[in-house]
């Protein structure tokens, strides 16, 4: 079966939780490079970095997840403050984590300083 490189990640834990949200979205992922990363610091480190591999049919598919990760993440990134309880909340919650108040959608979100 015919694979295509996808992606590469410097940590096998990176590369994993991407193999397992695409898994969960159906596709066929193989995990390569993933016994080098015990290595690295004895040979280069390019060389211990862990690939993905999909068939050439899920790319399209795999490239929309990562961009739903991505505007997720930004999302998170983002402060809302409850209109409840005024405790803030990562900007993907749907509900307050301090009073479960459903947190409104369309409030203007405050960056968080990290």
């Amino acid at each position: 079966m015919k694979r295509v490189q996808f992606s590469v990640h410097r940590t096998v834990g990176e590369a994993r939780l991407l193999a397992g949200t695409l898994e969960a979205e159906g596709m066929s992922v193989e995990v390569r490079g993933e016994s080098l990363a015990t290595l690295s610091g004895e040979i280069p480190s390019s060389e211990t970095w862990v690939e993905l591999w999909l068939r050439p049919e899920d790319v399209e598919q795999a490239r929309g997840v990562l961009a739903e990760l991505a505007a997720n993440q930004e999302e998170a990134a983002r402060s809302v403050e409850c209109p409840g309880c005024r405790e803030e909340n990562p900007g993907n919650f749907e509900l307050c984590w301090s009073c479960g108040v459903e947190l409104p959608r369309g409030l203007r979100t405050r960056l968080r300083a990290v």
